[in-house]
């Protein structure tokens, strides 16, 4: 397993010395630098594939737009412009997000985006209930099983929903009778909890919302997250391909000035 503290100290933000030698970093050739650490272990991706087909909450997002710029025959190289709105795809909600006066996603720390990852499953559940919700329950027996959820943890829901993304409408899953959507998120009590009772320094879910999809217009989990500092994940991808404890992620979080989110690529080293 890779610990974040080896990627961290890999990525830092201050060159290393090549004076000194570490045992991360091996053994270096005589007269030569120091060789960089590369992490041990699988990779995982934690990413759905972004596309003009991708699902969109289109009361607040317009699908994303892709129109070629250049071809190789007439123009020597190949372009595309992109055009998207922050939330969409896998994603990261900033603090500014919900926060005025919060974190914009340039200024998320370094250190925060590399952290010990902790998945909470509730698959079984979500699929007898696609509006079940993560309970403080949920988080107190996970804690049975493997100890405290870890400080600067990255804690995410796997609820098997991205499985869903390629059958046409089950990943918004929207109930026309109803009126809203049927997908399962996290519950204001659990948000609290680990705002209030552990250390996080972010939340993920593999559906398209930290909220159940029936209360899109009142984001009350968002409201207890995000002005507390943390950053949220949403529509993250493969969840099962990565164990409950013992995961180091790293968010590949966008680094645009004042932004709000972004979508990004999410690893994870097993």
């Amino acid at each position: 397993m890779c610990s974040p503290e080896t990627i961290i100290g890999a990525a830092s933000a201050e060159p290393p010395d090549p004076s000194r030698r570490t045992r991360a970093a091996g053994t270096a050739e005589q007269g030569g630098t120091p060789a960089p650490h590369v992490p041990r272990g699988a990779v995982r991706d934690l990413t759905h594939v972004l596309s003009t087909a991708w699902p969109v909450f289109e009361l607040y997002v317009k699908p994303m737009e892709m129109r070629r710029l250049a071809n190789l025959a007439e123009h020597e190289y190949n372009a595309f412009e992109l055009t998207y709105n922050e939330h969409i795809g896998t994603h990261v909600d900033a603090p500014a997000h919900f926060d005025d006066d919060g974190l914009t996603v340039e200024q998320i720390p370094a250190q925060n985006l590399v952290a010990p990852l902790a998945v909470v499953r509730v698959r079984e559940r979500a699929a007898r209930d696609n509006l079940t919700e993560l309970s403080v329950d949920d988080l107190l027996r996970w804690e049975s099983r493997h100890g405290r959820i870890p400080d600067g943890a990255l804690l995410a829901v796997d609820n098997g929903w991205s499985e869903r993304i390629d059958v046409p409408g089950a990943f918004l899953n929207y109930d026309e009778k109803e009126g809203h959507y049927r997908h399962p998120g996290i519950s204001v009590e659990a948000a609290h909890f680990l705002v209030e009772e552990r250390s996080v320094v972010g939340v993920g879910i593999d559906t398209p919302s930290l909220e159940p999809g029936n209360r899109p217009a009142d984001p009350f989990t968002h409201r207890v997250l995000l002005p507390a500092g943390l950053y949220g994940i949403e529509n993250l991808a493969h969840l099962d391909t990565v164990p409950d404890i013992g995961a180091t992620v790293v968010v590949g979080a966008p680094k645009h000035a004042g932004g709000t989110g972004g979508p990004a690529r999410i690893l994870a080293f097993v």
